[in-house]
């Protein structure tokens, strides 16, 4: 058999669904929705609950630690930033002002860099083959983007939120 029959369409699949996501991102991009500033939280701990499983199934070394916290790091700034591009404003008065949010076009491609950045800076997506093996490095590219997971999701959340609660601040008292 072939050792290179496996790597049709397959090996396009997560870029085919990853295109499929952001194309249905661009379609709502100018239409806000409501940001529900109790539910923020939510996320962050999905994100850190499920990075935390896979480091308890799979310890990281001493590298892997440290590509975990640059991972963090690396996806705190990003997540920050990508905050910081969305546009926010309050809809309503009194009891039916609510907080609206809108993706930011340059928000959507920060994100499309970081993937593309990844595609391109790590051969093969992080897996290259050694000797039929994954890369010893494929370990420390895997620590590293939980880590750039966990940081954008719970920086950008917690930008967001500081962002809502000082603009729903400053509404009650204009008001």
């Amino acid at each position: 058999m072939n050792a290179g029959a496996g790597h049709g369409w397959q090996a396009y699949l997560p870029l085919l669904i990853f295109a499929g996501i952001m194309a249905w991102r661009l379609r709502n991009l100018q239409r806000a929705r409501p940001l529900r500033l109790p539910l923020l939280w939510i996320m962050p701990l999905i994100v850190t609950a499920a990075v935390c499983f896979a480091l308890a199934a799979m310890p990281p070394s001493l590298f892997g630690w440290l590509a975990l916290a640059a991972g963090v790091a690396v996806g705190g700034a990003i997540g920050m930033q990508r905050s910081r591009l969305m546009r926010l404003h309050v809809e309503g008065e009194g009891d039916e002002a609510r907080v609206m949010v809108r993706q930011s076009p340059l928000a959507l491609m920060l994100i499309l860099v970081v993937f593309a950045g990844r595609r391109l800076l790590i051969p093969g997506g992080g897996m290259a083959m050694q000797g039929g093996h994954p890369a010893a490095t494929a370990l420390l590219v895997t620590d590293a983007m939980l880590g750039l997971a966990v940081g954008m999701v719970v920086l950008s959340r917690l930008v967001l939120w500081q962002r809502a609660r000082a603009m729903v601040v400053a509404h009650v008292f204009d008001a």
